[in-house]
């Protein structure tokens, strides 16, 4: 049995790290708050359950199809919404963002409510059977989650180190005026920022959509988890990320069944606050 919940706690704990990541990633690039973190994931969900149920799309077309498509609408809130931050006589840019990207959240909650209706929905199962893991029989859909958000979290800090545009955006979150000066664009390099953050927050929506379905307000939770994830990896560190959602799932799914499942999302809380007051650069993060 607790073979059984360290093995769900990994892959669920890798959905996190997928959320986690992408949202650190935009604040370490852009240097705002995004609210509409979650919304994107949401967005994500239902662009999985559409490509499959009204396109035909198998699950590894759709999950593709969801990440280009939340990547596009971020990278035009980015564009519409979010480039004024740039401009050197704005006073206060982060509140800026902060009203922004909330009221974001609400009309992207509206918008969903309208468009698709209130109700739960739920895209066909991607492995429909079990998978076996040191003898423990585990959701095939939760495998999957895992793995692929490992890949795309690993794929990411590849990109990040090894490209010249990842270079870029290491150099703007150490210092934008630096970056503007060795040639980086700093307007082209947010809202492409912009779009990959939004992309793997709908990457994780899409994933897990036949495991915990999909809403107009479903990005909330989802949200809240990222925002522990950062504070206990650390701000702008993948490594943080990855190692901070794995913790915080596992942490989550062995406190629910031992303590009370009724505390799951407190466990996250606890452990947030934890870092905020004794190590609040996180496990990887800088002061």
């Amino acid at each position: 049995m607790l073979l059984e919940l360290v093995i769900r706690g990994l892959a669920i704990g890798l959905v996190y790290a997928l959320m986690g990541v992408g949202l650190a990633f935009l604040t370490g690039v852009m240097r705002i708050i995004n609210f509409a973190h979650g919304e994107f994931y949401m967005i994500g969900g239902y662009m999985a359950y559409y490509s499959m149920s009204l396109l035909g799309l198998p699950f590894f077309l759709a999950v593709p199809v969801a990440m280009l498509m939340t990547f596009i609408v971020g990278a035009i809130v980015e564009k519409l919404l979010l480039s004024p931050i740039h401009k050197e006589d704005m006073e206060k840019p982060m509140d800026y963002a902060l009203i922004m990207t909330f009221a974001l959240l609400l009309f992207f909650r509206k918008l969903a409510a309208l468009v698709f209706g209130p109700f739960y929905r739920k895209p066909p199962d991607y492995i429909p059977f079990d998978v076996h893991i040191l003898g423990v029989k585990v959701s095939g859909n939760m495998v999957l989650s895992g793995v692929v958000s490992a890949l795309l979290v690993i794929g990411l800090a590849i990109y990040i180190k090894k490209t010249w545009r990842g270079r870029g955006w290491r150099a703007i979150t150490q210092s934008p005026n630096g970056a503007k000066i060795n040639g980086v664009n700093i307007a082209r390099e947010s809202w492409i920022s912009c779009g990959v953050a939004c992309a793997l927050a709908g990457a994780a929506g899409a994933l897990v959509a036949p495991i915990f379905l999909v809403s107009p307000d479903c990005g909330g939770g989802p949200l809240v988890k990222s925002y522990e994830v950062m504070a206990i990896g650390g701000l702008g560190s993948i490594a943080g990320g990855l190692v901070g959602g794995i913790m915080l799932g596992v942490t989550e799914t062995l406190g629910a069944f031992y303590i009370s499942s009724a505390y799951k999302d407190a466990i996250g809380f606890i452990m947030m606050a934890f870092f905020l007051l004794f190590r609040p650069q996180g496990l990887f993060g800088q002061k």
